[in-house]
Formats: structure tokens, C-alpha cells, sequence
């Protein structure tokens, strides 16, 4: 398989919503911290090739022709109705295994066990009641089912970032959530893989943190 990550041209992404910010995933400087998470993620997929993958939280869809490529059947949802350019970006990068879906992931008609892996990149921080959000997933995935996630934590440095492309103060958008994502994770799973942004000080200074989690 080509190790290159597929990002679909702007033209055949759609913004979804007010916290959708497809187009800094093409703006430098800004581009290479959202490009971060998506390589991040595809590292702790590792080399295998699941057979059932859900992504939660598709967003423009940004993701979805390069996780496609990591499973046999692939799924997709999100809170917004917005997937009206998806059929034009599917024929362009031959994505023929995936069904999208409007859904929270607080709640889901998935049946148990559904999926191999699931996938959220920059999620959970903007729904609503993270613990039910949390036990779905659990509930989703098999027995031997792997959650892989990369969350913003609350940091200054990446609140100026964040403010200067958002004109917004963060804490207007995620409220306190950063504040207890990683400790709920790490409680409701049995982590197999944790690791920072910038390593060498990430745990001082946090900007994004990636988990790979499996089901206690």
C-alpha cells in the first residue's frame, strides 16, 4: 500500500458545521499541525486491515479516502446532514466500501460489536456528554476492538493558535471538556498506546495527545 496519506483537493470538501475547519488542513503554517493527527492515527492503525471501521465524527469527510484504504467495509457519521459532495469525492479516489450516516456517537443504530476499529479525530471534545459517548464505543466495538483518538488538550499554546484562526477563545468552543478527556479515557480503557505532540515536552506543555485504547 502507498504510505502517502490521501488528502482530498479542497474542491470536493463541504463545511458541516461551525467547528468544521477543513481549510486549514491547506493553510500554512497551520497545515501541519492538522495534518499531525491524520498521520498520527494511520501510524497507530499500523499495517493491518480491518475489517470493519467506523469513523466518528467524519466531519467534511476529509479522512475518509485514506481510511477506506484500511478496511474491508468502512463507515462514517456525524451530527450534520451536510454529505451532498461525498459522492463526487468517492468516484475521484475510488471509494466503493463506505456508508455515511447522520449520528451522534453518543448514540448510535449500530448493533454491539459491531466494529474492529474505531476512529475520532478531535471529537470528543465538542460532544456533548462524553461519558455516553464513551460506553457507545464500548459498546461498538468487539472484544478485541481498538479505539484510536487524538484530543486537543488545554494548552496556551494552543489556545493562541486556535484563537488567532478561530477569532474565537477556545473555552467558548470546548467549554472544560479538555480538561477531563484524557483521564476518562484512561479510565474507562485499558490504554495500549499514549504519546504527545512535540514528545520531548508534550507532557509539560500538551498541544494534541493520541490514544490507542482497547476495552478493559
Amino acid at each position: 500500500m502507498n504510505s502517502k496519506i490521501i488528502y482530498p483537493d479542497k474542491e470536493f470538501l463541504a463545511t458541516t458545521g461551525a467547528v468544521d475547519y477543513y481549510q486549514w488542513n491547506y493553510k500554512f503554517p497551520i497545515k501541519y499541525i492538522q495534518r499531525y493527527r491524520f498521520s498520527r492515527i494511520i501510524k497507530l492503525l499500523g499495517p493491518g486491515y480491518y475489517s470493519t471501521l467506523l469513523e466518528a465524527g467524519t466531519g467534511s469527510g476529509i479522512f475518509i479516502p485514506e481510511l477506506s484504504r484500511h478496511a474491508q467495509k468502512m463507515y462514517a457519521c456525524d451530527i450534520h446532514t451536510k454529505f451532498d459532495h461525498l459522492p463526487a469525492m468517492f468516484s475521484r479516489y475510488k471509494v466503493n466500501n463506505c456508508e455515511v450516516s447522520t449520528q451522534s456517537i453518543e448514540q448510535t443504530n449500530f448493533p454491539d460489536a459491531s466494529f474492529d476499529v474505531i476512529i475520532a479525530v478531535s471529537v470528543l471534545e465538542f460532544v456533548p456528554d462524553i461519558n455516553k459517548a464513551l460506553a457507545e464505543i464500548k459498546r461498538l466495538l468487539k472484544p478485541n476492538g481498538v479505539f484510536i483518538t487524538i484530543c486537543p488538550m488545554e494548552s496556551r499554546l494552543l489556545d493562541f493558535v486556535l484563537s488567532f484562526y478561530t477569532r474565537k477563545k477556545p473555552k467558548d468552543e470546548f467549554g472544560g471538556s479538555r480538561k477531563k478527556i484524557g483521564k476518562l479515557l484512561e479510565t474507562e480503557f485499558r490504554v495500549g498506546e499514549k504519546g504527545h505532540m512535540i514528545p520531548l515536552i508534550g507532557k509539560m506543555f500538551p498541544v494534541y495527545t493520541h490514544y490507542k485504547l482497547f476495552k478493559r
